[in-house]
């Protein structure tokens, strides 16, 4: 949905207020010919004619009339803008961008700045309509260079925010954002809270769109208040709608349908249909979801009826294909059958019309521009320096020929400088991220040897005290050697996950596939594990036979196989079972390990594989891991050009999966 930025909603009294003053123009002598009074109707026109555009009409044509009577050139281009406002409203798109054309020519003409801005963007906005997405961005990019030259900042964020829905129109996220962060920056500066307001709300729209629903409804919930405190009604109607669909999305019906509903109140003291497509269709897949048929229907046709009043396709995909949803879960056949060839001739030919090609072209020119933005600091020192020494050579004749020479001299030296500091800046970024990346792995390492080696280590010696101090006799240290034994065997099993990952993550690391048995590296890692399972009596099941051969590092998937398997001991109860299988795909083998243990909530089945920080629980017995041993087997995994991934129940148990190319 796009809304015009220079569409201003305040306070009802300021509405009230505005009427009373056009009202008390008309008591005077001659008030026609008064640029006041045709400003009032202008500025009464653009804030608050969307609620009847019947008024809408009636003043734009007025203040085209007045100003040519009086040759007040600069009024009637802003009349023409209204009136471009209002066919646009009525769906009339040759009308409007008519009219915005005549508004930005006369404009140019005279050299109104304000006026030649607000021209393109209405004009764009027309554009956009009609779906010619290239003279959308051109008037964009025109109207964005203009606000630079005359440093109009709160202009530029509005074009900033404006440009932003050809690239949502093209699914092109990145570039969306990049414009808001921009419109934030320059709304810093201005300290304009409702151009802020908007920002946020096409930022919460943005990651809707994108999927970012959590950052949505941040952004949402910052942006509510301004546009509650500034009385925006319009922006109003889609914050809610936007929070609405948050909700349709997250699969929480009545609570979509009350900001649905709340949206609606508001829409129905303004009279821009447009922009009720999109709530009607919301509400219509509301109701769906709700199982309430009727009303389902009602919005549904609501939403079909206006998209075609106003010839505008978005969405009309999306509601065709509510519509024939409906119709085949209330068993209505035929219904169901006209909405489906009506969803899939619409489709085609919202695909057809798809200026995606000729987006593309001017994407070049528009990557240039920023990347031109880091280096003007530099660029005007060598600009000035140019003019210093262009401006010489007119006063010097003579030395005309030497300072053409310097000029050039000083370009190829510059342009070599600009180069060289290019690429040391990328090597120094590269060095910066390796150089934290090893600040990171050593800090790990550093604070997992403090706190799960140091302990064991500082009881062993404790232990060793008080036999050489005679506190305890031979017979007493030998009864402690199997809880001694235990804890060697933990800290050697945490000391080989720890050099394991510190070679991974310092790149040392080297990957050597082979033909690959994992029937019998699972043999073998039981065996070296034997003793903890015997300890909770758990059983180990291995139904992978010698046909399972892998193309791998025998040594990485050891690995992986040993710290998933003490996993699944650590967490099974005593008498549990871990079974050992593997599924054969078209191009790899899939292997799972499953246990019957107490499960994993679905929060630390977002944590456990997450390499930037350490996750860990206790076992059944109590038992401490380091909260690397996961991380390590996704790495070892993936450098086998596999994939893992764990699906738990709890109090029922957790399988972990992993891939591996079959062997060659």
């Amino acid at each position: 949905m796009f809304f015009n930025l220079y569409t201003i909603y305040g306070q009802k009294t300021i509405k009230d207020s505005l009427y009373q003053n056009i009202e008390t123009f008309k008591l005077k002598p001659n008030y026609q010919k008064d640029t006041l009074y045709i400003n009032l109707l202008y500025t009464y026109g653009k804030a608050y004619g969307f609620y009847n555009l019947d008024s809408l009409n009636i003043i734009a044509k007025e203040s085209i009339a007045l100003s040519k009577a009086i040759d007040y050139t600069k009024g009637e281009a802003k009349g023409y803008i209204i009136l471009g406002n209002y066919y646009s409203e009525t769906g009339e798109k040759e009308l409007a961008i008519e009219n915005f054309i005549k508004a930005r020519s006369s404009a140019e003409v005279n050299n109104y700045v304000d006026v030649i801005l607000l021209s393109k963007s209405s004009l764009a906005t027309a554009y956009l309509h009609k779906e010619e997405y290239t003279k959308a961005l051109n008037e964009y990019l025109s109207g964005i260079e203009i606000a630079k030259q005359n440093k109009d900042e709160e202009t530029l964020a509005i074009l900033y925010i404006n440009i932003t829905v050809i690239y949502s129109l093209q699914n092109e996220y990145k570039q969306c954002i990049y414009f808001l962060n921009k419109a934030m920056e320059l709304n810093r500066r201005t300290g304009n809270e409702r151009i802020t307001a908007v920002t946020l709300i096409n930022l919460a729209a943005t990651y809707i769109d994108n999927n970012e629903l959590r950052k949505a409804s941040e952004k949402i919930d910052e942006g509510l208040p301004l546009l509650e405190k500034l009385e925006l009604q319009e922006w109003l109607t889609y914050a809610y709608e936007l929070k609405g669909n948050i909700f349709l999305k997250q699969e929480k019906a009545s609570e979509a349908l009350k900001w649905f509903q709340k949206s609606e109140k508001i829409h129905k003291d303004i009279a821009q249909t447009r922009y009720k497509i999109s709530l009607y269709n919301g509400m219509s897949k509301t109701y769906l979801k709700l199982k309430d048929y009727k009303k389902t229907e009602t919005y549904g046709l609501k939403a079909l009826e206006l998209s075609k009043n106003l010839n505008v396709l978005d969405e009309r995909d999306e509601i065709l294909k509510t519509l024939y949803q409906l119709k085949k879960e209330t068993h209505q056949t035929e219904a169901a059958l006209y909405y489906l060839e009506e969803f899939k001739a619409i489709s085609d030919t919202i695909n057809k019309k798809n200026n995606q090609k000729e987006l593309k072209i001017l994407k070049s020119n528009l990557e240039f521009d920023q990347e031109k933005e880091r280096y003007i600091l530099e660029n005007e020192k060598v600009a000035a320096k140019q003019r210093l020494y262009f401006y010489g050579a007119i006063l010097i004749i003579i030395a005309f020929s030497i300072i053409i020479y310097i000029l050039k001299k000083n370009n190829k030296t510059q342009g070599l400088l600009n180069r060289k500091l290019t690429t040391k800046t990328k090597e120094l970024q590269v060095k910066e991220k390796h150089l934290l990346h090893s600040n990171t792995t050593k800090t790990k390492l550093f604070t997992i040897i403090a706190h799960d080696l140091r302990g064991p280590i500082n009881s062993f010696k404790s232990m060793f005290d008080l036999f050489t101090s005679k506190q305890i006799n031979a017979t007493e240290f030998i009864e402690l050697a199997p809880t001694m034994g235990e804890g060697i065997d933990c800290i050697a099993f945490t000391l080989n996950n720890l050099l394991s990952w510190g070679q991974t993550e310092m790149n040392d690391i080297i990957t050597e596939p082979e033909n690959t048995n994992i029937g019998t590296l699972i043999t073998q890692n039981n065996a070296l594990l034997s003793k903890m399972a015997d300890k909770k009596s758990i059983t180990f099941e291995n139904n992978i036979n010698e046909e399972v051969l892998t193309w791998s590092g025998k040594n990485q998937i050891s690995i992986a196989i040993r710290n998933l398997t003490s996993n699944a001991l650590k967490f099974t109860p005593e008498n549990g079972k871990i079974t050992f299988g593997a599924t054969e795909k078209q191009n790899h083998w899939e292997i799972y390990i499953k246990d019957t243990g107490v499960g994993i909530t679905e929060e630390a089945l977002n944590k456990i594989f997450n390499t930037q920080e350490t996750f860990t629980t206790y076992g059944t017995n109590n038992e401490k891991g380091t909260g690397l041993g996961l991380v390590l087997c996704k790495e070892m995994i993936e450098k086998n050009n596999g994939s893992i991934w764990a699906e738990s129940t709890l109090n029922i148990g957790t399988c972990f999966y992993f891939t591996l190319p079959k062997a060659k």
